[in-house]
């Protein structure tokens, strides 16, 4: 069971003093790698005695872990504040089955309070090397053992402005609703991962390589933004239309690497395409079409 079932099932029971214990964990992730108990203390109001009796409630959740010098909020903890935040934002109104977990990512379908269906993204970069991570993201720079969960904040929050900044111009992408935390509430896509799609599932891939491309046009010709990590995996496929899921890695086009990003999207969308359909494109006449200098492929 992932940490978000686990925070799903267990928030009915928390008491407001509950929470207010996660949130004085939460506000001390930058500074400390294990919290101790005076700061959280000073944090709550709370005297020792019932300070510990929380404590000990969040740690059989599975919210905290304790240490010798302290307390650590682990992503479940940070979970819960989440889907606490958006139930009592009248949001959402309860979580169903996973769709998608990946390495940076848990991906659940939720419903609304109005009775309609949406999709609920953790980020859980951590499952990556902290190396690795620093190396591709710009916001890697947390110094504690809770660093996980601040990469993971700013990730939502970068995927949040990606996800505005393309809707707002026209590109097939989820509609983005709430983020709290490291927690992104966007419309449901009904479609498949492109890289599960088959290639009878697809009967005309040159004209989907082209909307592709063209979303990827829209994206930097009118928003000024690049994916950054444009392939199959972030690509959904609804049986017409191509939908690109996931920005949190985009960059604006004075984006020091911007042409090599650009580059890189372009040659991965290509590759896909050339080794399931043996479709041949040009990379220089695509990149030329996305950056709006070329109206056709060809």
């Amino acid at each position: 069971m992932s940490s978000a079932q686990i925070a799903s099932r267990a928030i009915k029971q928390l008491d407001p003093e509950d929470i207010d214990v996660l949130r004085a964990l939460e506000k001390s992730i930058t500074r400390f790698q294990s919290i101790p108990l005076q700061t959280l203390r000073a944090l709550t109001r709370l005297d020792e005695r019932k300070l510990l009796f929380r404590l000990q409630r969040l740690n059989a959740f599975g919210f905290v872990i304790k240490s010798q010098s302290g307390y650590t909020l682990v992503s479940a903890g940070l979970d819960a504040l989440a889907l606490q935040s958006l139930v009592k934002r009248g949001l959402i109104s309860g979580m169903g089955r996973s769709i998608g977990m990946g390495k940076e990512s848990d991906v659940f379908e939720v419903v609304t309070d109005s009775g309609e269906r949406a999709v609920i993204k953790f980020y859980r970069i951590g499952r990556i090397s902290f190396r690795a991570t620093r190396l591709k993201r710009s916001y890697s720079k947390p110094e504690t053992q809770h660093q996980w969960l601040q990469i993971n904040i700013e990730a939502a929050g970068k995927e949040e402005e990606g996800l505005l900044k393309a809707f707002d111009v026209g590109v097939r992408t989820p509609k983005f609703i709430a983020r709290d935390r490291h927690a992104v509430l966007m419309s449901e896509i009904d479609g498949v991962m492109l890289h599960l799609c088959r290639k009878e599932d697809i009967s005309k891939p040159s004209l989907l390589l082209r909307q592709i491309l063209e979303n990827a046009n829209k994206a930097y010709v009118r928003a000024k933004i690049i994916n950054g990590d444009l392939s199959e995996y972030n690509i959904l496929y609804d049986g017409e239309n191509p939908w690109i899921i996931d920005w949190p890695q985009y960059v604006s086009l004075d984006h020091p690497n911007a042409e090599e990003i650009l580059r890189r999207d372009i040659a991965n969308t290509l590759s896909y395409f050339k080794r399931k359909f043996d479709s041949r494109v040009d990379e220089i006449k695509a990149v030329e079409f996305v950056r709006g200098t070329r109206a056709t492929l060809r």
